[in-house]
């Protein structure tokens, strides 16, 4: 039997051993603990964290802004015929992208939380769906076919739907052919206070159309990879000589009269025919000084 000495003694040492164990296990749980708060706020991961926010508000906001509205009245065959079309790139059954967990890593399913990602399917997928889908307005009936070189140059906005009629002069488009029967197009037109302001886009063919129906899009090129920074305009009227143009978007609220020079009070009834016949509010066309007040038609 040990002397009660060194029975004291170990108890000593045993409970140091413990305590000084103890203390490494704090210090490596400290420091485990500082490394993943460094990695947290580590200035990529802050970047990237950020820009998901800003993507996902941009692309709410971008929601809310550009919200289908209803379109006018159009003859039954061609609200079925809409109404048929598909309005979203997204298969019907891609909701179930759920059952797609079990073929996960492992790691990420153990780093997961299945509630949560459910969470974020049920969201986010309505939100993706709205986000990609187009919204299916009534046919209209456009040219039949448009030569790309000739539709290309310098065209003058005697009238747009809903403008105020401001400045010198009517504002400019200009289309540079591209490929695939596209442009690059540039607006040019002058603010309230006589300042010229421009914006520059591009516009592509919708295959079929014969070239008298072109996609625009005057957004930045990273944002062109969602359908909705495309906008479809359609050529409802054009002359032989490609000296007048009528353009009009599906949803008969943007309607544009092109022309290259002196338009007749003829001419430009005849246009205005063709819009009324489509649904547009053609009395709500807001003319340029291009167009004389004794030359508008009524």
């Amino acid at each position: 039997m040990p002397p009660p000495e060194d029975e004291l003694d170990a108890r000593i040492e045993a409970a140091t051993r413990s305590l000084v164990e103890r203390e490494q296990r704090i210090a490596a749980g400290l420091d485990g603990l500082g490394q993943r708060a460094r990695r947290a706020v580590a200035p990529a991961r802050l970047a990237a964290t950020g820009a998901g926010v800003l993507l996902a508000g941009g692309a709410l906001w971008w929601l809310l802004r550009r919200g289908a509205t209803p379109a006018p009245a159009a003859p039954a065959e061609s609200t079925r015929a809409a109404a048929a079309s598909p309005s979203s790139p997204l298969p019907p059954m891609a909701g179930l992208l759920g059952l797609a967990w079990p073929l996960l890593p492992a790691r990420w399913r153990t780093r997961l939380n299945p509630g949560l990602v459910a969470l974020a399917v049920d969201l986010g997928w309505p939100l993706l769906r709205r986000l990609l889908q187009r919204p299916a307005w009534p046919e209209m009936a456009t040219v039949e076919q448009v030569d790309p070189a000739r539709f290309a140059g310098r065209w003058q906005e005697l009238a747009r739907l809903g403008a105020a009629a401001t400045g010198p002069r009517p504002p400019s488009v200009d289309y540079h052919p591209g490929e695939d029967g596209g442009f690059s197009v540039e607006r040019r037109w002058h603010a309230a206070d006589g300042q010229e302001q421009g914006e520059r886009g591009v516009a592509r063919a919708v295959p079929g159309s014969g070239g008298a129906k072109l996609e625009l899009s005057f957004e930045p090129p990273w944002l062109r990879l969602l359908p909705q920074a495309w906008s479809e305009h359609q050529i409802l009227a054009l002359d032989r000589a490609y000296t007048v143009a009528l353009v009009g978007h599906p949803n008969r609220r943007e309607l544009a009269v092109l022309a290259r020079g002196d338009v007749s009070p003829p001419m430009l009834d005849a246009l205005l025919a063709v819009a009324r016949g489509e649904g547009f509010e053609v009395e709500r066309l807001g003319w340029w000084d291009g167009a004389a007040a004794g030359e508008q038609p009524h």
